[in-house]
């Protein structure tokens, strides 16, 4: 079972491929998110201090047992909010064709709209999409031209960017090892890097801007990591994320077939893969839409 997990791993690793970057291993951490050990210190004392366990540092480091040394840099599990978006949407339409005419109409005054689905309850529904801002004065601009030009019921939606685990594509490496924790070991494939950290599985699979070492794909394998604030269920996932845009059935392991969740936000989708019980996430995907 481990083995044919293993080569899906590879097969999505591929799809990750565009760049070539090597990477030094225990690339340098953020000032703000580690401490240097100093005499006196105790993994103990350090967690009282941060407002960690034991275990936390333990886990986030790659540490065996609890030995420190005077000099030793201890990675900090620093939680980054993605950043939020304000989207402008309307309407709520059984029928694409409905939706489409109204994207039609605005497209001739100038206004630049799509439709976007949303999945709730194994039922699609189709809404019209007009801009996403960083800024929720621009957004609020946007909702009146289109309340304007017959869209009454035109309102804000506030979302995350798409993140897996508070790491979004455009995240620093740094953030990733701050987020995740230290690996027990990585390889590097092409401009793909595996951390593994549980099992022998990667349990994260990243790949880098060339240009700026920012992240431009990302893969996370629960099954191969430790952390307890992953949502791991399908419950969990809507919780966490809300209703999927899609909904899709997969061929996976064993001529089985498994169900996807697909977000998609600001030009970014991020795939969820369900087990063959329909409920046990197999694998987060985050990239760029093609």
């Amino acid at each position: 079972m481990r083995k044919i997990k293993r080569f899906i791993q590879l097969g999505l690793s591929i799809i990750l491929m565009g760049s070539l970057l090597l990477f030094d291993n225990g690339s340098g951490y953020a000032d703000e998110a580690s401490v240097t050990v100093k005499k006196g210190d105790t993994l103990y004392s350090i967690s009282q201090k941060y407002n960690l366990t034991v275990r936390e540092l333990k886990e986030f480091n790659g540490l065996k047992n609890n030995t420190i040394y005077i000099g030793q840099t201890l990675v900090l599990p620093v939680l980054y909010k993605p950043e939020q978006m304000y989207s402008v949407v309307g309407g709520s339409f059984s029928k694409k064709d409905n939706a489409k005419k109204q994207v039609g109409k605005l497209k001739k005054e100038g206004i630049d709209a799509t439709v976007t689905t949303k999945v709730i309850n194994d039922k699609t529904y189709y809404r019209i999409q007009a801009g996403v801002f960083s800024k929720k004065a621009n957004a609020e601009k946007q909702k009146k031209l289109l309340q304007k030009n017959g869209v009454k019921d035109a309102y804000i939606a506030t979302y995350n960017t798409l993140h897996i685990n508070g790491v979004h594509l455009g995240s620093t490496y740094n953030q990733v090892l701050q987020q995740f924790g230290k690996p027990m070991k990585t390889e590097d494939h092409l401009n793909i890097r595996s951390l593994y950290y549980d099992g022998d599985g990667a349990g994260v699979r990243v790949n880098f801007n060339m240009k700026d070492g920012s992240v431009f794909g990302l893969q996370a394998y629960p099954e191969y990591l430790k952390l307890r604030n992953l949502p791991i269920q399908k419950n969990q996932v809507i919780n966490e994320y809300g209703y999927p845009n899609k909904v899709q059935k997969v061929s996976c392991y064993e001529s089985a077939t498994c169900g996807q969740y697909i977000y998609q936000f600001n030009k970014n989708e991020l795939i969820i893969q369900f087990d063959r019980d329909g409920k046990t996430v197999q694998y987060f995907d985050l990239r760029k839409m093609h």
